[in-house]
């Protein structure tokens, strides 16, 4: 894909949103996550999606890949369940990213837990599958990255590839709450860890990206990064303080040192509907030789998921 020119992502709608008078799915749609399972021949997409106490689970559904819009069937138990009482996710849990490790599927979420003084906390996991992403297990109970020193708050949201020969990830992460118009927020940055095993992270003292205050922005967060003609290629979402959500682009020759290249990302809200008030939470998949994009609009995925395809010029 020649990226050096400004994308042109034609949305092709939503795909599915909540189901009000479901029992087991009643909020939300969010963080949409795609792999093809070619075997299957089906672009299987996971998602979080929240019960009545807003405790959110992890559910998938399944898209024909000749044509995105069609759903050949979706899931009504959870993939992934809250954790255990007092964990790091007993409040819930979301997909952020999906790699393929022989024929495992590892899934590395973000966990919720609700706080006293603070809205949560929010940490990164992983989970593991053998059956196509039907069922997950966690191979221990712990987040993946936990605080330090240097990052006392949070860090999850995690993108991960697997780069010579070693795991590397991109991820959120915070070190103070904020007062934005009278709501706490955290301040995302995107930092970098990397990994042997898919299991134990060193996470390094790096800010890959962080928000401009200039433009008024005060959170960068879940990063997607893939790899592609020697170029580290990442889409995110930008917060502002005046406006919700935005998707944002940058690039880099070593995935450490990057380069914003938001005016080139090729997408934004729409004039009505769904994903009129923001857009955020990009995650891409290549099927076919096309692009696609998946994506959360309007509240932070509470109206669903929709996807748009890269046109070539």
């Amino acid at each position: 894909m020649d990226l050096t020119k400004k994308m042109n992502w034609i949305k092709k709608g939503r795909i599915w949103s909540p189901d009000e008078t479901s029992v087991s799915k009643c909020n939300y749609g969010i963080l949409p996550v795609p792999i093809y399972l070619k075997h299957l021949n089906v672009i299987r997409v996971f998602f979080g999606s929240a019960d009545k106490n807003m405790n959110s689970r992890i559910y998938y559904i399944d898209l024909n890949p000749e044509n995105l819009n069609e759903v050949l069937f979706e899931s009504q138990q959870s993939s992934l369940d809250i954790g255990r009482l007092g964990t790091f996710d007993d409040s819930g849990v979301v997909p952020s990213c999906l790699v393929k490790q022989g024929g495992e599927l590892l899934l590395f979420t973000v966990g919720f837990q609700r706080c006293e003084k603070v809205p949560y906390m929010l940490y990164a996991g992983i989970a593991k599958s053998q059956n196509n992403g039907i069922t997950f297990t966690r191979p221990h109970e712990a987040p993946i990255l936990n605080r330090t020193p240097i990052r006392p708050i949070s860090q999850g949201a995690p993108s991960v590839i697997f780069h010579n020969g070693i795991y590397k990830m991109w991820h959120w992460y915070s070190t103070d709450w904020i007062n934005v118009k009278g709501k706490l927020y955290l301040d995302y940055k995107i930092g970098y860890a990397e990994s042997t095993d898919g299991l134990n992270w060193d996470m390094k003292d790096i800010c890959c990206i962080e928000p401009d205050k200039n433009n008024n922005e005060f959170a960068v967060a879940r990063p997607f990064v893939l790899f592609e003609k020697n170029i580290f290629k990442m889409w995110y979402s930008i917060r502002f303080v005046e406006k919700l959500y935005r998707i944002g682009y940058a690039e880099s020759s070593d995935g450490i040192n990057w380069e914003r290249k938001d005016h080139l990302v090729g997408i934004d809200v729409s004039d009505n509907g769904w994903d009129s008030e923001m857009i955020c939470y990009p995650s891409i998949i290549d099927i076919n030789e096309k692009r696609y994009l998946f994506y959360n609009g309007n509240d932070n995925g509470k109206n669903g998921f929709g996807y748009a395809l890269l046109q070539e010029k």
